[in-house]
Order: structure tokens, then sequence, then C-alpha cells
């Protein structure tokens, strides 16, 4: 009887205090490099705007 549920509840037990914490870790990088991509594409933007900005000063100072 004893042996059954080692055999059946053991690994499931096992394989929880693996798969969770994995999980979890995965789960911080994935966020973090969404939030990195996110400020790249944020900088990208406001890089772009400045280049704008920019153009048209440059623009109207010639004239």
């Amino acid at each position: 009887m004893f042996e059954s549920v080692f055999y059946t509840v053991a690994p499931m037990l096992v394989l929880g205090f693996v798969a969770v914490p994995a999980a979890l870790v995965l789960s911080v990088c994935a966020g973090v490099h969404k939030h990195a991509e996110w400020r790249e594409y944020k900088a990208a933007l406001a890089a772009e705007a400045e280049a704008d900005a920019s153009a048209a000063e440059f623009g109207a100072d010639e004239a």
C-alpha cells in the first residue's frame, strides 16, 4: 500500500518542487526581457521624435 503511494505521490512532489521554481524563474526572466524591449522601443521613439524636432528646427532656421 505504502509503496504505491511512494511511487505515485513522491515523483509528483519532486516534480512540483522542481517545476514551480523553474516556472517562476522563467516568468521573471521573460518579464525582464519584455521590460528591456519596452525601454528600447521607448528610447527609439524618443530619438525619432527628437530627430523630427531637430529637423523641423533646422528647416525653420534656414527659411
